[in-house]
Formats: structure tokens, sequence, C-alpha cells
């Protein structure tokens, strides 16, 4: 990476992209050290494929973690193309944004994929030019995906997209739109047909193809200092909805959503409510519902502790209401609904510990975001930074080294739970939640 001038775009990525969740990724270490001395370890099998870590019993534990196989790195997203085949991509323990000719060399391209629910997970391999970070990804059916980010090519970053169209046997390396710098959130519609989220460090646009990426169109920018996207729901070809945050003062954001209504060609802000914190994740329906998630913070540098906030929407996004915060959810990062009543949030939970530090934590609803019920969990030592449900009584998370099942009610939950969480799915979006890890 040549000098002078990828710092500078190195710091306009982190600000505009996923500013408070790297933070946290970061502080992931410390939770294990803390676990450690507490008597809690990492186990579970090493290699390239790993198996679930005691599944427990279904009446006890509604969350089962695992190791990712091993050099994952850091799991940024997931995506399933239906209740058994997902995939997770993220980014190498050598970052390629940070990676000097004086580094290791990144590892390669991280992108993690099972054929069985989330039991046992495999490495797949991807053969780039250039060191290249993935930090969403999208697979409308089981053959096809679609992982976005940014790649080092030799000096400048640029945006960087890959597609696969065997079930993930091979992934080639595609144009992404020109002028990107990074993707921050992708959504397909078909097997050829996606939608990206682009910013080309001075603000966020959108593109999409019809092709699988061999041509690419920009449409429409989102609105004026609309910042720290990381992901994107479309409940139909025309509709979309991205959250973030709208800049103010230095080092502070405002929780803000994007919706389009004509596939991209013009965004605008939706009505949200005063005092919402950075927003992560959201995801929409087919019947109009969504589900936004996020946090009370408004600080987009560093990691400030505040109680997760979740938003409903029932016009598709144009208009929020603010709910009550899902209880033990720290940082929401992603939410899923396989339909308008089914949801998982995920994020992190913080430890009473001094200072206070960041675990994994999972939320799921059966009322459409309403009420939210606090989860079991099993091994989820670190923090998780996307989920997916494929359908009501299923979903797939990830974040840092960590993969997780998540199993709900087939049934609505009963009113007067707790709320919280944030994800997605090909019916809306994509996210992560709250829960207690154990080791």
């Amino acid at each position: 990476m040549s000098d002078g001038r990828a710092p500078v775009l190195r710091d306009g990525l982190e600000s505009r992209s996923r500013p408070r969740r790297a933070a946290v990724v970061g502080l992931a270490a410390a939770a294990l050290v803390v676990m450690a001395s507490a008597g809690c370890t990492r186990s579970g099998t090493a290699g390239t494929t790993t198996t679930a870590v005691d599944r427990g019993t279904a009446d006890t534990v509604a969350v089962w973690g695992q190791p990712a196989p091993a050099g994952t790195g850091v799991l940024e997203a997931v995506s399933c193309a239906d209740a058994t085949h997902c995939w997770a991509v993220g980014r190498s323990a050598v970052n390629a944004l940070t990676a000097t000719a004086t580094t290791t060399p990144p590892a390669p391209v991280v992108i993690d994929a099972t054929g069985d629910g989330g039991v046992t997970w495999t490495a797949e391999q991807a053969t780039v030019a250039e060191p290249t970070d993935l930090s969403a990804v999208d697979c409308p059916d089981r053959r096809h995906c679609m992982a976005v980010g940014n790649a080092d090519h030799g000096g400048p970053i640029l945006g960087a997209v890959l597609v696969t169209a065997d079930g993930g046997r091979t992934w080639q390396s595609v144009g992404s739109p020109v002028g990107s710098v990074n993707l921050a959130a992708v959504h397909c519609l078909s097997a050829t047909a996606c939608t990206v989220v682009a910013t080309d460090g001075s603000g966020f646009w959108s593109a999409s193809t019809v092709d699988g990426g061999q041509d690419w169109q920009r449409t429409g920018s989102l609105p004026a200092g609309f910042g720290g996207v990381s992901n994107l729901s479309c409940p139909s070809a025309a509709d979309c909805v991205t959250v973030g945050y709208t800049a103010g003062a230095p080092g502070q954001g405002a929780g803000a959503v994007a919706v389009t209504a004509d596939a991209g060609t013009t965004w605008t802000a939706a009505t949200v409510p005063a005092g919402v914190g950075l927003l992560h994740g959201v995801s929409c329906a087919d019947d109009g519902t969504c589900v936004a998630v996020g946090t009370a913070s408004t600080a987009t540098t560093g990691v400030a502790q505040a109680a997760s906030q979740v938003l409903r929407s029932d016009d598709g996004g144009a208009t929020w209401t603010l709910g009550d915060p899902p209880a033990g959810l720290g940082d929401a990062f992603a939410v899923s609904c396989a339909t308008g009543d089914h949801c998982a949030a995920v994020g992190t939970v913080w430890t009473v510990t001094d200072p206070p530090t960041p675990i994994g934590g999972v939320v799921v609803s059966g009322d459409g975001g309403t009420d939210w019920k606090t989860t079991t969990t099993r091994y989820i030592p670190v923090g998780l930074a996307g989920v997916d449900c494929p359908v009501p009584t299923a979903c797939v998370a990830a974040g840092n080294d960590v993969l997780a099942r998540i199993a709900l009610s087939a049934t609505k939950a009963p009113a007067g739970g707790n709320g919280g969480g944030s994800g997605g799915s090909h019916a809306g979006g994509s996210g992560s939640g709250s829960g207690s890890g154990s080791g």
C-alpha cells in the first residue's frame, strides 16, 4: 500500500462505513481475557471444518455458537439461500486496509459456508489478485451469491465484488461500480439482479446490475450527510431501505433511514423519532413492516457503552416509531425477519466488569419487533455482526471468529416481552443481536 494517500482514505472508509463495529470487534479480545480468567475457554474442532460445540437440548438452549473455521479472521455478514445453505464473509486477520509491504501478507478471502443449517462450516477459497475485505453478502439461491467490500490495488482502495454461480465451489472477481472505493451493502432479488450501496469517499450512492456484476449502472445518491451504511433491505425490485446516521458535530451522528421507491433512482430521508442513536441493521418484509436496530449512542468513533434501540415501521420504512430497548442488549448490529412476525437481532451485551467488555447477544421476536425475548446462549464469547433468518424457526448468525445457530418459536411471542435486535434476510435485511456467552 502506498503512503500519503492511503491513510487518509482508510480514515474516510472507517468513518463512513462501519465506524463503531470495528471498535467493538477490537474489544472482543479483551472479553476473551475476562472469560479465561473466570475459567471459560474456547473449545471446538480446529482446522478447516468445525462442528457445533455442545449442541445442548432444544428445550433449554436457543442459541448454539461455535468457532469459525481456522484462519477465518473477522466475520462481518451472513446470508442464507434456504434453511440449510448459508455463507458468511469478512476480513482476514491481517486487514487489507492496514497491510503494508513489511507486514505478513493477508490471508485468502474470508468465506465460510454451511450446507446443513450451520451445524458444520467449511472455509471456501477465492482467488483474487489483490487483498480483499468483504463486508456484505447476499445469496438469492443455493447456487448464486454476491459478496462485496473493498480491495487494495497496490495503493488505491477500490470497491470489490465476488460472485459464485456454483454454490461456492468457485468464486469469481467481477468489476465494481465505477468510482467506488467501498461497497457497504448488497441485496439480490435474483441470481443476476442485485443492488449495492457504495461510497466514493465523500458520500453514499446506489448502483445496480442485471447480469451478475458484469455491468453496473449508478443510480441515485443517498441524502446529504448520510453515513455509516452496512445494511440494505429490498422487499421488492423498486423498494429498498438502508440505515445509518446523519453526521452532526465532529464524532457525533443521529440515526437516519433512507428509502427509495424507484429502484434507487431517488433516495429520501425517512421520518425518524428524535433522539435516535446510530442505526446498524434493517429488515423489511413483503407486507411493508420493517424493523431497524442500533444503539442509543451517538458517537461515530470509539466505543461508548449504551443501550440498544429498536425502531419499527408499518409503511415500508417511510415513518418509524421507537420501541423499548431489549433487555440485556447493548449495541445491536443486525436484524433479520423471516416474516412480518418472526425476527432475530444480534450484537453485543456488556459484561459487568471493570472496564465493561462486549460479548455476543441474541434477542428474538414473534410479533414483528414489538416485544423481544432474551435467549439462552451457549458459546458466544464475542460480539455478533450479522444474522439471517431464512425460515421462521431458524437463523444463522456470525461475528468475529464465531458462527451460531438460533432456534425460534414457530408461534407468536406473548405480549409484554423484552425488545431489541438487528439483522436481515432475503425477505428483508441483515443483522446482529443480544444474549450471554458461556464458556
